[in-house]
């Protein structure tokens, strides 16, 4: 019981952020993919804009905010400068596909084929060099992943 961990005059409220960004009444089709949705274009007017809660709120928002969102950009960013990124050709590719996710604490998209490959041969050397400067480490996933409860 989580009250057993927090003082008697204390009370833990648990925000549920996803139904925030899937609540059907306030998003159409909350389960597809469709950034314009955030856009006033055509006389539509935007929907919540989901960054103004998934970091918390009031005194409680998450200090690291903007660093989380800078680095999320510059990490994209540099990616997409020298990957090129598409789906598989031939009978694998799936046009269709849709998207589904892991359940968990943390959720997690489930396996799904897809093609990234150096924009070109400059690319690939540059890519290969950061080898170099910071080498492979094996992380601690699976350390992680064998804990029991």
């Amino acid at each position: 019981m989580i009250q057993s961990y927090l003082p008697q005059d204390r009370h833990l409220i648990l925000i549920c952020r996803r139904h925030f960004t899937h609540d059907p009444e306030r998003h159409l089709e909350p389960e597809a993919f469709k950034p314009e949705r955030f856009l006033a274009v055509d006389g539509h007017l935007p929907e919540p804009d989901p960054h103004k809660f998934v970091f918390g709120f009031g005194r409680r928002v998450c200090p690291g905010s903007l660093l989380a969102d800078n680095m999320l950009f510059l990490t994209v960013a540099q990616s997409l400068a020298v990957f090129s990124m598409n789906r598989p050709s031939g009978a694998e590719g799936n046009p269709q596909h849709k998207p589904e996710f892991l359940a968990g604490v943390v959720s997690h998209p489930s396996p799904f084929r897809n093609a990234i490959k150096p924009r070109s041969p400059h690319h690939e050397t540059l890519i290969k060099s950061l080898e170099d400067i910071y080498p492979w480490q094996q992380s601690d996933g699976e350390v992680l992943g064998n804990i029991s409860r």
